[in-house]
């Protein structure tokens, strides 16, 4: 397939797939989901990364990982350790749990998981109200499995954790359960290159959300989802509009910023997403015009600040400076190293990084041998 071809079924310019074969700019999620998809290859693929890492070595993640696989199969047949949990203490320990997942510690939150699990299977066979509470702990656990399997590469476990997350939302008495599982639902979507669909989809859901504290927090989760995948099907005006609209909601309601586990309706998760949708469209100018006028910093979400520190990067390669290029990984790097080792953007802008320099520098190949990346 010739450079032109591939151009045109991807729907992105030839000299953009040229620049990204040479290696002088890197290629956006939405070019590699779009390459992927005219190739018939998994985007695993053109990332040179498995979808599926092994733990083969005897370690606390490979253990937990291999009970977190066992209880999320014993759905029918539960055996808790110990005494029997109430649910108020599994809903507590859940709620620690969200909180060490937001401050990156997955391998503490990998052990606890699995008991945890065990417990909320039997509760949530319980009749009437209490089995609906204990359902929608459940759904929270579902989602947190999916979270630290995927950051562990486990993608077929990450997989049936997800497809019981949505399976599960409409038993759980709560209509903004079944929009929280449509918004993850989506990223299957945002991942493959589906991006109208995935916006439809969450037009369809909004449905279910009113008009109560935790009903905007869920519309603002949707408006910054929404926007991205409007700037990854190349519309940016459209992406500024769910942004403006998360913004509006904010400024005016001051909704709880994590009322649900997975849903971040914080003023610093919308600015992350106003910075980076610019970088979705290759429009580095704006990217950089934006984060010069906020400040990013929130000591409660270095996933968030280290995602908005690897959009900057590559801001700032497509911009052309090279020293802010590698100061944003290596901001990236200091405040979520794991995150930001295993981030595929973060390789792609380090390898162009080095064919834009004549020769590696100390700093640059520094970095790359901390993150793993062959120059």
């Amino acid at each position: 397939m010739s450079q032109p071809q591939l151009a045109r079924r991807m729907t992105f310019s030839t000299s953009l797939v040229k620049k990204v074969e040479q290696g002088t700019k890197p290629p956006s999620p939405a070019f590699v989901a779009g390459a992927a998809r005219a190739l018939g290859v998994k985007v695993s693929t053109l990332y040179g990364t498995s979808d599926n890492e092994a733990l083969d070595e005897p370690s606390q993640e490979s253990a937990g990982i291999a009970d977190l696989r066992s209880a999320l199969d014993a759905y029918d047949d539960p055996r808790p350790e110990g005494g029997t949990l109430a649910l108020d203490a599994v809903i507590a320990r859940l709620a620690a749990a969200s909180g060490r997942i937001l401050a990156l510690h997955h391998t503490d939150v990998l052990s606890e998981l699995p008991n945890l699990l065990h417990h909320l299977y039997v509760l949530a066979d319980e009749p009437g109200r209490a089995g609906e509470s204990a359902r929608a702990a459940l759904h929270d656990a579902y989602r947190m499995s999916a979270t630290v399997a995927g950051r562990f590469r486990q993608a077929d476990l990450a997989a049936i954790a997800s497809e019981r997350h949505i399976q599960l939302a409409p038993r759980t008495g709560d209509s903004l359960r079944i929009a929280i599982s449509a918004y993850h639902r989506s990223t299957r979507y945002l991942q493959h290159g589906d991006y109208r669909r995935g916006l439809r989809l969450l037009d369809r859901t909004r449905d279910n959300i009113g008009t109560g504290a935790k009903d905007r927090a869920v519309t603002i989760q949707l408006d910054l989802r929404a926007a991205i995948l409007a700037a990854r099907a190349g519309d940016p005006a459209e992406a500024d509009d769910y942004l403006g609209e998360a913004r509006a909601v904010a400024e005016e309601f001051h909704p709880p910023a994590v009322p649900y586990y997975g849903v971040d309706a914080s003023t610093t998760n919308i600015v992350v997403h106003w910075c980076a949708a610019p970088v979705e469209n290759y429009n580095s100018a704006e990217a950089v015009r934006r984060a010069s006028s906020v400040t990013v910093s929130d000591p409660h979400r270095p996933e968030r600040i280290g995602h908005h520190h690897i959009d900057m990067a590559r801001a700032w390669m497509l911009h052309g400076d090279r020293g802010r290029t590698l100061d944003e990984l290596n901001k990236a790097r200091a405040v979520a190293p794991n995150a930001t080792r295993r981030h595929p953007s973060v390789a792609e802008t380090t390898r162009a990084l080095a064919v834009s320099e004549s020769r590696a520098t100390d700093s640059l190949a520094e970095f790359a041998q901390w993150a793993g990346i062959r120059l």
